[in-house]
């Protein structure tokens, strides 16, 4: 039966290329006997079963042949198991950025078992052979409850039962088969009961079944292989003689080759020899003429020469703006910082650079764009807590967005239509009482956004050769405050624990609307010998009821000293313990009972009656955006000095308003 099983694994590592592509590395199996009893020894992929895989190696998305998205760059086997790394292309389009934002984070192997020992004590199989048919990333894992299980990939169980007797080997005498792919089939044969029954005999025919079984097993090998050398020597043949063919073709061309340029090489010289001989009276003549014809022909040699350094520069790949990305940053902030746009000195010669590399004019307005992207990206990699909710662009100051909430139970009726008159039906609200035929009723929220701003200060009298040194000073300065401003609001917003206090400067953040909705736990213990605990963390994730089933939705935000305690906590997995489950990109430092812990420095100071761990169920928030970074820049007369100011207007909200979806713990008020 040639069954395709599936094995799901998560995405170990995720790093994103320059040229806009994504790598991904992870295990696909693992020697770790998983929760069916199942195990896949690392040897299971030795015995040929990646070859016709690594002929191809292109990874699908969701199993779909007609949706290729890249290829595997390494597949290879050691100590722990089988482990794949693969280039996601740009051109993926949607699923590159979904696995770029960390919502795509599995892929799935489709492969077919070829050898296997059932091991009847944990009802599981020992896998020591298989061959790998494809690579998908996927949207829905298969298997969630598992790493991965035989039993459970069969529809029927009589299909799997069928499957099974491949590989369950009885204690009784049995009869071997051998079949052409070199995997043993074992039938149960039941010993006689009769008294008579000659065992001696018997063994007798079995072995003389099994000799003549190996021996035809044996010749058709033989005659296989034969027939392969017969073939490879028939190929050889012809192979040489297609060789044979291509190098008399290849002297016949080098010899036209040399016959039209030696040919070439004597007319020009006769050429010389008669223009000296009839047409000049002596050597100088001849050489000022050459003169002349070569100045007549130096502007076009000039421009081949200016055409082949153009072309070249395009061959090490990117365009101008890439190249001159650094430049061009600073071009636009010492405009913005003097006020006089790209009529700077240093403006001036990037451009005639970077258009003479082009040999297209670049306008401001093709890397205006491309600054205040590279400006908003890099405070996106600053950040630690924002990547953890949705963003959702804007086109107004406000909007308005349908919220659809939890339905209750549908009717079970013996009648041909269920009861209620109601416009509604009779589906009601998860909140009303069963049957109450009140309806579910729409709600909405409003996305709204404040904006947020930094300035930066110049002299007057600053001169341009001045400010350019401090100009990536005053860029990354303007990246960390926007960075640390949102962090601190989403994290406390209006809040007395936040910066900005509670004048509503800011929108509500997470610590704001646990205070607001009473979710959130004062300890016992007296703040000064108080110690964040995993215990401690997974009892809030317990108050968040549904909202805090899954594991891997609830993300724990603690504070630098809560980090420290967690490690000194046994049930806390540090990334010593956790690997490269841990990353920078994403601030994770490790995990409690399955949940992410990321730590984030905006915290108030430790002290009675302050915030330091809050448990957040990300799917219920969202950050509203209206346009992107815009950098301005104005001048006071009356202080002589320029403003150089960042602004960015976002907001945050929670989707279904005063839902338990965060817990946040306090320390004791007194």
């Amino acid at each position: 039966m040639q069954k395709i099983f599936n094995l799901t694994s998560t995405f170990k590592s995720v790093e994103e290329a320059d040229d806009g592509s994504v790598n991904i590395k992870g295990y696909a199996s693992t020697n770790d006997t998983d929760r069916a009893g199942d195990v896949i020894k690392k040897e299971a992929w030795e015995k040929g079963g990646l070859d016709n895989f690594g002929n191809n190696p292109i990874i699908l998305f969701n199993h779909d042949y007609n949706k290729p998205i890249g290829r595997a760059t390494s597949l290879e086997t050691d100590e722990r198991g089988l482990k794949i790394t693969a280039n996601l292309s740009k051109s993926a389009g949607d699923v590159t950025n979904l696995v770029k934002e960390g919502i795509l984070r599995a892929f799935s192997v489709g492969f077919r078992v070829k050898d296997a020992d059932y091991m009847e004590e944990g009802d599981g199989y020992l896998i020591k052979d298989a061959e790998l048919f494809e690579v998908s990333v996927v949207s829905v894992p298969a298997n969630q409850a598992a790493t991965f299980s035989v039993a459970k990939s069969f529809d029927t169980k009589e299909e799997y039962s069928e499957w099974k007797k491949q590989f369950v080997k009885k204690t009784e005498v049995i009869t071997p088969q051998v079949n052409t792919d070199n995997t043993s089939v074992f039938k149960e044969n039941i010993m006689s009961e009769n008294k008579d029954f000659n065992l001696e005999e018997f063994a007798k025919n079995v072995a003389k079944e099994t000799t003549a079984a190996i021996a035809m097993q044996q010749a058709d090998a033989k005659a296989k292989a034969i027939a392969e050398e017969q073939a490879v020597a028939e190929k050889a043949v012809e192979e040489k003689a297609i060789s044979d063919t291509k190098l008399e073709e290849k002297k016949a061309e080098v010899s036209a080759i040399i016959e039209a340029g030696t040919s070439g090489a004597e007319t020009l010289v006769s050429e010389l020899e008669k223009r000296i001989d009839s047409k000049y009276s002596n050597v100088e003549q001849v050489v000022e003429g050459l003169k002349a014809e070569l100045r007549e022909k130096s502007e076009e040699i000039s421009q081949i020469r200016e055409s082949k350094r153009i072309f070249g520069e395009r061959q090490k790949g990117g365009s101008p703006l890439q190249s001159f990305a650094s430049d061009l940053e600073d071009v636009w902030l010492l405009g913005k910082a003097t006020g006089k746009g790209l009529n700077t000195k240093f403006a001036k010669e990037t451009m005639e650079k970077v258009n003479t590399m082009s040999g297209v004019d670049v306008s401001s307005a093709d890397f205006e764009q491309t600054v205040s992207t590279n400006i908003e990206r890099d405070i996106q990699n600053a950040l630690v807590l924002a990547p953890l909710f949705r963003e959702i662009a804007m086109t107004s100051a406000t909007q308005i967005l349908p919220i659809l909430p939890d339905s209750g139970y549908a009717e079970f009726t013996a009648n041909q239509a269920a009861t209620g008159s109601s416009p509604h039906g009779n589906l009601d609200m998860r909140s009303a009482t069963y049957a109450d035929k009140a309806g579910v009723v729409m709600t909405e929220r409003t996305l709204s956004t404040k904006k947020l701003i930094s300035q930066s200060y110049l002299g007057n009298e600053t001169e341009e050769d001045a400010i350019l040194p401090i100009l990536p000073l005053i860029r990354e300065s303007m990246i960390r405050s926007h960075a640390r401003g949102m962090e601190n609001a989403i994290l406390a917003g209006d809040d007395a624990d936040g910066v900005y206090g509670t004048s509503g400067a800011t929108f509500e953040g997470l610590l704001h609307l646990a205070r607001n909705d009473s979710d959130l736990t004062q300890t016992t213990t007296a703040f000064a010998s108080d110690a964040l605990t995993a215990l401690q963390l997974l009892a809030a994730r317990k108050n968040m009821g549904k909202y805090g089933l899954r594991a891997e939705d609830v993300i724990y935000v603690v504070s630098q000293r809560g980090y420290y305690e967690l490690l000194e906590d046994d049930e806390f997995q540090d990334v010593n313990l956790v690997g490269d489950m841990a990353t920078k990109l994403s601030g994770e430092i490790g995990g409690v009972f399955g949940s992410k812990v990321i730590v984030c420095d905006e915290f108030a100071t430790p002290a009675v009656g302050k915030f330091h761990a809050c448990a957040v169920y990300a799917r219920n928030y969202v950050m509203p955006r209206l346009r992107g970074m815009t950098v301005e820049s104005d001048y006071e007369v009356a202080n002589q000095r320029r403003v150089l100011v960042a602004s960015q207007r976002i907001g945050f909200i929670d989707l279904i308003d005063g839902a338990t979806s965060k817990w946040a713990l306090q320390y004791k008020a007194s």
